[in-house]
């Protein structure tokens, strides 16, 4: 493939053409993911979210689909608008409604200020951010969408000098905010026993539950997502999706599944304690059997694509910490099968075994019975797919809805309920799953 290097117009950017017109852009320095979010915040639909140890920002989408039609859209034939697989790739919120779309299920509970079903985009052009902080964007030269975002890192000049680490917290914060639980108080320790009768009953083995919280946020989407990472420290999976109805903002440090076309891999999580508490939890007989049931759910559910005895579990029960709890992690790879697409792959583990439960429709429908409100975005999948069949999802916990027309913020935590579940214990590890939230808007448990 035949190229050619030039200065660029704007700040000394390096501009490689390729052949059939698509264009990569080099910004000089190191660049903050956070920063080129806020450039591209004033345009059509922006979004960050991470693909296969990238962060890509993007906005100026040329297409969206919706609902049952996503699974149609990941289907299609993709046309590449840039040498990265990203250009031209989609990105956007598989939200926990569309499990209907999956699985003959009884309808959700309201969710009276939350997303739609689920929605992803379609973006001709993309800045790609490593890890290191090098950043392109990639796209066609001849490309509205390419020239927007290009035009948007000229006049934006703090982009070229930003290093690579999260936004800094704007110190705006509701002090003595009041949070209100969908499962106040006892309603929460109830739901627990109810989880626990169906367990006992032998309807179902591992159930998730979740209630969500309620704040009033005046702040606007960015402010929320600048002090919610920053509360929640390294979130390998972070994301900030802006659809019509809201904005998707995620701190999550779980993987669905990414695929690279050959092989998927899935990264459960499940178990939780303090902070530094790892080998208690490591050896705790309850916490080790949740996490292998799920393991062998996902298993399970990779298995619908992979090839005769291509699973396996390269990783069982790893520390994964974060500023407010440890966790235990695995990994369970596939072989793919040659006929297994992004949409297959998706649609084989969605929704994540690690925040449903075992057997998975049977939990969900158990969750449809005992949670008051609706998921809206949480512990659903931001997801990330590329033209050449690649793809990373994330699990959205440790996730906010900022509504677009509400002053208000939501946020989901909960967490897996077995039968020697203890109420209270669940009760509390659920608040230490907000702690993120809590602490972005200066607020305690009620």
């Amino acid at each position: 493939m035949g190229q050619r290097t030039t200065t660029g117009a704007f700040a000394g950017q390096s501009i490689v053409t390729q052949q059939g017109g698509a264009v990569a852009v080099r910004l000089p320095g190191r660049v903050s993911p956070d920063t080129l979010l806020q450039a591209v915040h004033h345009l059509p639909r922006p979004v960050l979210t991470r693909h296969l140890g990238r962060t890509i920002v993007a906005a100026c989408p040329d297409e969206v689909a919706t609902g049952a039609g996503i699974w149609d859209a990941l289907r299609r034939p993709t046309t590449p608008t840039g040498a990265d697989p990203m250009a031209g790739g989609w990105m956007g919120l598989l939200g926990d409604r569309l499990a209907g779309t999956v699985e003959l299920l009884p309808g959700s509970p309201p969710d009276e200020a939350g997303p739609p079903t689920g929605a992803i985009a379609r973006y001709p052009a993309v800045f790609v951010i490593e890890d290191d902080g090098t950043a392109t964007l990639h796209g066609e030269r001849m490309g509205s969408e390419f020239e927007e975002l290009l035009l948007t890192t000229g006049a934006r000049h703090p982009v070229m000098s930003g290093t690579g680490g999260c936004l800094a917290p704007s110190g705006v914060r509701h002090r003595d905010a009041s949070v209100f639980s969908s499962l106040p108080g006892d309603l929460y320790l109830a739901a627990v026993e109810r989880a626990r009768e169906l367990i006992r009953a032998g309807d179902v083995y591992q159930v998730n539950l979740v209630q969500r919280l309620d704040a009033e946020w005046g702040e606007g989407a960015l402010a929320l997502a600048q002090a919610l990472w920053a509360a929640a420290g390294d979130a390998p999976h972070r994301a900030y999706v802006v659809m019509d109805e809201g904005t998707v903002v995620s701190a999550s440090p779980e993987r669905m599944v990414a695929s690279d076309g050959r092989t998927a891999w899935s990264e459960p999580i499940k178990g939780t304690a303090a902070p530094g508490e790892y080998e208690g939890l490591r050896h705790s007989v309850k916490d080790r059997a949740e996490h292998v049931m799920i393991v062998d759910l996902v298993r399970n559910d990779l298995g619908r694509v992979a090839k005769p005895g291509g699973v396996s579990v390269p990783s069982l029960m790893s520390p994964l910490t974060t500023a407010y709890a440890d966790h235990m992690v695995s990994q369970v790879r596939a072989e793919l099968r040659d006929d297994a697409g992004p949409a297959d792959v998706l649609r084989a583990v969605f929704p994540a075994g690690s925040v449903t439960g075992a057997p998975k429709v049977r939990a969900l429908e158990v969750i449809r019975e005992i949670e008051p409100v609706g998921r809206g975005p949480a512990f659903g999948s931001v997801v990330a797919v590329g033209t050449d069949g690649s793809l990373d999802a994330s699990v959205t916990i440790r996730t906010a809805w900022v509504p677009t027309d509400v002053p208000r913020a939501q946020y989901w935590c909960g967490g897996a309920i077995v039968w020697d579940s203890d109420p209270v214990a669940e009760r509390d590890e659920a608040w230490r799953k907000a702690r993120p939230f809590l602490d972005a808007l200066g607020a305690e448990a009620p």
